[in-house]
């Protein structure tokens, strides 16, 4: 994992390029959709920093009666089993999307963002998933981070700061570091079908505002 330059507060927007040290070493471009995310304790987050978890959910499968004179086949004991998650988690940057703050940075140069307010993020799921996704995220709570939530405002004054010590531009955008949770449920449905659902969910976490790298 590589370290960045730890934050300080010196105040207003800032972009310099003097005072330094020499880019490092040529770096692969950052995936299009990712983001590399600098903590205020100016720590790398990359997006391989993953954990795995699995487990049972609260909700057991229903069979449905057959209709009057329907001759389908008998439905198998697993139908009434309890539906599994496997869960795969990784940091994952969510943008200020109220208050977009954004520059790019080329190699050597240094933004800082002073930052003040209040600012609201709120996890992103798919359609008709609450229900599954809360379930996921209950589970994160005790599996991966104590500070994981569905929503979370961030409110006072803090200084944020990123250099690019790399040898590419990017760019750093104000936002917030949170999870993403990937959850597959798998359960047995009438009359002994496996089935499978993917449920991902974005969530932000207690904590302070940060500078995510994006390569657009």
């Amino acid at each position: 994992m590589r370290t960045a330059i730890p934050l300080f507060a010196t105040g207003a927007l800032l972009l310099s390029g003097a005072g330094v040290s020499v880019a490092s070493p040529a770096e692969e471009p950052l995936p299009a959709d990712d983001a590399k995310i600098v903590m205020n304790d100016g720590r790398v987050i990359g997006v391989n920093d993953t954990v795995d978890f699995s487990f049972e959910g609260d909700e057991k499968a229903v069979e449905p009666k057959p209709a009057k004179g329907d001759m389908s086949a008998m439905a198998c004991p697993e139908v009434n089993d309890r539906p599994k998650y496997t869960v795969k988690g990784s940091p994952h940057f969510l943008p200020d999307k109220k208050k977009p703050q954004s520059t790019w940075l080329l190699p050597r140069q240094t933004v800082s963002w002073t930052v003040t307010g209040s600012h609201t993020f709120t996890w992103d799921i798919g359609a008709s998933a609450e229900a599954e996704a809360g379930a996921i995220l209950a589970k994160a709570k005790v599996s991966v981070d104590t500070k994981i939530s569905n929503a979370w405002t961030w409110t006072g004054t803090q200084t944020v700061t990123d250099t690019n010590t790399t040898s590419k531009g990017y760019r750093a955008v104000l936002g917030q570091v949170g999870w993403k949770l990937t959850g597959t449920k798998t359960w047995i449905a009438p009359p002994c079908t496996l089935k499978k659902k993917t449920i991902v969910v974005l969530a932000p976490r207690k904590g302070d505002m940060s500078i995510g790298r994006q390569n657009s």
